[in-house]
């Protein structure tokens, strides 16, 4: 049996919120979706640390499908130059064996399919993302719905964990929690500090300060599309974009859209947002991972305080010039480079080719509250808004240079090379692949040229 879920999700819930569930659940298209490549931590076969266990489920008779031609059984490689870090080569440190799947068959069984593709065949499914304010009200509202619909509701397939102490395997504790926070988690996973000598360094994470935060990123929004699909077993689902490069402000920031803030940061109470509850809340521990109680009431809400510092909005301007750039990163591959284009749309250096905190970065900081903490931003829902924003301008840089593989160049920092598998993907996507039309991945955008 699986760890239990959080105890008191359903007493958490107002009438409002089961009102809404009911209103999505009548529209969701109840269609068969298996689960896409394993991201964290299979339910089917928890870890059992200190120990490492195989995780080579059977699927219509055999290991990883292996008879049907779906999948084998692999040893998971151990790292070359193993740290007391336990992402080092992940998922080494939990598992000794894992399935490995053919073409585009996916899942932590190879029962599933990757990334938008679907049926027996596993063929490939096209999905639109589309500008928030491109929604009719019908669709909007749907839309948010879903958001909240899977961020309550508890995934049975991934477990996520938390530990008192990152250097004691027996601190370590695996718990079920919804579609929304597993997916959450797996950004706080990353982005925790290395461990080096016990101690943790703060220089760069997995996800962002080098060459791969916009390949890191892509695969990530990549997983919450498909754990919406699963939640909503609609595989048609698309997640929604917000353009802020002509906005004076934050168009998005009030109650018909990501819900409205008062001046201490909280959500108001006539947004379906204010009940949402951050994922791993109390971040800011050494040597832990995700401190909160399983009790999802005990757990602190998430904040915004838009406009509250007093810095210019990011604009097109800043978006064009970022755009300009042929390269997408160059050495020394550190947060700030100049004429690097992952550098400039990261937010490390502006057009002027000046030190200071803009595009993605800055909009986290106008943005303020849960969204100015690193790992936690995913929480507050703009998150998705502006990621996939940022997304959207790769996608346009990809294009526009006609970016392959190859374009990735041979960055040497640890999680941050081309052939680097994604942390935490499970052998399954190097950086390097990342770096192709999302078309491949079955995803467009749409056009938006603002108001």
């Amino acid at each position: 049996m699986p760890p239990s879920a959080p105890t008191d999700l359903a007493a958490c819930k107002t009438s409002d919120w089961a009102a809404l569930e009911m209103l999505l659940l009548s529209v969701v298209l109840l269609m068969c979706l298996a689960a896409t490549d394993a991201i964290l931590f299979p339910s089917i076969c928890p870890p059992n640390l200190p120990n490492r266990v195989p995780c080579c489920p059977s699927y219509n008779g055999s290991a990883c499908g292996y008879d049907l031609g779906r999948g084998r059984c692999l040893e998971v490689p151990k790292p070359k130059y193993p740290s007391m870090d336990e992402r080092d080569a992940f998922p080494s440190a939990y598992y000794t064996h894992m399935c490995v799947c053919n073409g585009n068959y996916g899942s932590y069984d190879c029962g599933g399919c990757t990334f938008n593709r679907n049926g027996t065949n596993c063929d490939l499914q096209n999905i639109v993302r589309r500008e928030a304010r491109q929604l009719t009200p019908t669709e909007l509202t749907a839309y948010l719905a879903k958001l909240h619909y899977c961020k309550t509701k508890i995934d049975p397939d991934y477990l996520i964990m938390q530990a008192g102490n990152r250097l004691q395997a027996s601190s370590y504790q695996f718990f079920l929690d919804s579609y929304y926070n597993g997916w959450c988690y797996e950004h706080y996973y990353a982005t925790k500090p290395f461990l080096n000598n016990s101690r943790e360094i703060y220089i760069t994470n997995c996800a962002h300060g080098s060459t791969a935060f916009l390949t890191w990123h892509r695969l990530f929004l990549l997983g919450l599309e498909n754990s919406m699909q699963r939640c909503l077993r609609d595989p048609s689902f698309a997640l929604v974009y917000c353009d802020w490069q002509r906005d004076p402000g934050c168009a998005f920031c009030n109650n018909q859209y990501f819900g409205a803030n008062d001046a201490t940061g909280f959500i108001s109470p006539l947004s379906i947002f204010s009940g949402w509850r951050s994922v791993c809340g109390n971040f800011d521990h050494a040597r832990t991972y995700c401190l909160m109680g399983n009790c999802i009431c005990e757990r602190q809400p998430f904040r915004r305080r838009y406009g509250y510092v007093d810095v210019p909005k990011p604009n097109k301007a800043d978006v064009d010039y970022c755009l300009s750039l042929g390269s997408l990163d160059r050495a020394p591959y550190t947060a700030a480079v100049n004429g690097s284009f992952r550098s400039c749309i990261e937010g490390w250096i502006n057009r002027y080719g000046q030190q200071t905190s803009t595009m993605h970065n800055l909009w986290h900081v106008y943005l303020g509250g849960t969204m100015s903490q690193v790992p936690i931003a995913c929480n507050d829902p703009m998150f998705v808004c502006h990621h996939l924003l940022i997304d959207k301008f790769f996608e346009q840089w990809i294009r526009r240079y006609n970016a392959n593989s190859n374009s990735y160049p041979n960055n040497p920092i640890y999680c941050h090379g081309p052939y680097d598998y994604i942390t935490p993907s499970y052998y399954r996507y190097q950086h390097r692949d990342m770096v192709r039309p999302l078309s491949s991945y079955g995803v467009t955008f749409s056009i938006y040229e603002g108001s």
